[in-house]
């Protein structure tokens, strides 16, 4: 399901946009946060800089969900940076998730973060936004 055309536009950043090949600190650790808002949905909240190292522990927190919930929406509206060599690593989760009947949203706001996951091949699933508005997309309607 793409919610990107239901999603609201992310803001743009207010500071420089720093070059590509400005990598963060090594040591920065990466935070994850599960949040589970309704039955049928997961968010993982992630925040710092998402690289090699600091993704293994990404990656089965949110493997773990995929079988907790149909829906699971990785945020990544904190993450200030993103290693395009961890692009195997998310394609392979999207497709456990597919594997598993799971729907698996990836929201960012940080417009180089939205264009690293592009480029690496990540389109249906990104949805430039938040967590918050795609959740509001899945929410049943009562029309």
């Amino acid at each position: 399901m793409d919610l990107s055309a239901l999603v609201p536009a992310p803001r743009r950043e207010s500071h420089p946009a720093v070059p590509d090949q400005a990598a963060p600190d090594r040591d920065e650790p990466l935070d994850v946060r599960l949040h589970a808002p309704t039955p049928d949905t997961v968010i993982v909240r992630v925040a710092g800089a998402l690289h090699l190292r600091s993704s293994a522990v990404l990656m089965i927190r949110v493997r773990q969900q995929l079988y907790r919930a149909p829906h699971v929406i990785l945020d990544l509206t904190s993450v200030t940076w993103v290693d395009v060599r961890v692009a195997g690593e998310l394609r392979a989760l999207h497709a456990r998730a597919a594997g598993c009947g799971t729907h698996l949203h990836i929201a960012a706001e940080n417009e180089r973060v939205v264009d690293a996951l592009r480029r690496i091949g990540l389109r249906e699933p990104v949805v430039p936004g938040t967590a918050d508005a795609v959740l509001a997309c899945l929410a049943p309607r009562n029309d």
